[in-house]
């Protein structure tokens, strides 16, 4: 195969920014299409003068899919939102919106198809709207590009992620840091950077279509033990307390009214779920990457949420 081109559409998301990232120092020419392009200018940085570029696509609107696609010669689709607002439902971005990628990349003559989904994505029998998404997703991209590779990364941890980052806010504001239920659902974070590495890894290995990886770091954790570990990180003693699912759920559904919901129903359910690897997966190993453990790099960004902030001496290492 001779990919020089590759179009990621989210581009300009937390993951997307992460491929990109990957992408331009091997030497791809990279397209970052996506609805907003103004939020993309500050991952043109990841490769020299032109080499990353950014084009205005949206998911709902086909034509537009099309035409970034055209003259690539790859496809990674980590478009996503984390709630409904507006037109930006569910199934119009992550159902219909992986059915247009898809069917233009086949259209198109396109030699690789990578879709970031989710684990859980196989759980057909979910009632979670969220996930009921993910999985008809997984099933549009399949039909309409049989080639596919399907990438389902645990909860992603980085710089700008979202669950680290609130838990850490949380402390610096909260008398305690609440866990929903008993907090001993359990998830396996993993690096931002090394789902970034997965995608190109993927790109490199033609063995690699109709397959599915599931992507996790070195440990698995319970929302507890993340919650713990996030407080000795910013060296804040605080109280864990479980708080019932109900009533999380019942905070999530009217915080969706907010114009930036904090967190929603759907998310609260997903939190009382196991979020791991599942036995006999395809994982980072396959694809000869070594899961970078979260306490290697959580000190690089949570430093700032510390007594005193980031730049105080005494604060802890």
């Amino acid at each position: 195969m001779d990919i020089k081109q590759v179009t990621v559409f989210g581009g300009s998301g937390f993951v997307g920014r992460a491929i990109v990232r990957a992408l331009a120092p091997e030497g791809y020419l990279v397209r970052v299409a996506c609805r907003r392009i103004e939020l993309a200018e500050r991952v043109k940085t990841a490769g020299d003068v032109g080499q990353v570029t950014v084009m205005r696509a949206n998911l709902r609107m086909p034509q537009s899919v099309a035409a970034a696609i055209a003259g690539s010669q790859a496809v990674i689709n980590a478009a996503g939102i984390p709630f409904e607002r507006g037109r930006q439902r569910y199934r119009a971005v992550h159902v219909e919106g992986a059915r247009a990628i898809a069917e233009a990349a086949r259209a198109a003559g396109v030699q690789r198809l990578i879709h970031m989904s989710g684990i859980g994505a196989e759980s057909r029998s979910s009632k979670n709207r969220y996930v009921q998404s993910k999985v008809e997703a997984e099933d549009a991209i399949i039909a309409g590009f049989e080639n596919a590779t399907i990438l389902r990364p645990s909860v992603i941890f980085g710089p700008d992620d979202v669950m680290f980052n609130r838990l850490a806010k949380i402390a610096t504001q909260a008398p305690f840091v609440p866990v929903v239920g008993n907090g001993h659902a359990k998830v396996q974070p993993v690096f931002a950077g090394d789902v970034g590495a997965a995608a190109v890894a993927v790109l490199a290995r033609p063995d690699t279509v109709k397959s599915v990886f599931e992507l996790g770091g070195p440990r698995v954790y319970t929302y507890r033990e993340v919650a713990a570990l996030t407080l000795r990180e910013i060296g804040r003693d605080k109280r864990i307390i479980g708080v019932p699912a109900g009533l999380m759920k019942i905070a999530g559904w009217f915080a969706e009214f907010l114009p930036v919901p904090p967190l929603t129903h759907d998310q609260v359910d997903l939190l009382t779920t196991d979020n791991v690897v599942r036995g006999g997966a395809k994982t980072l190993a396959d694809l000869g990457i070594a899961p970078t453990a979260a306490e290697s790099i959580l000190p690089t960004y949570l430093d700032r949420f510390r007594v005193g902030g980031r730049y105080n001496q005494h604060a802890p290492a």
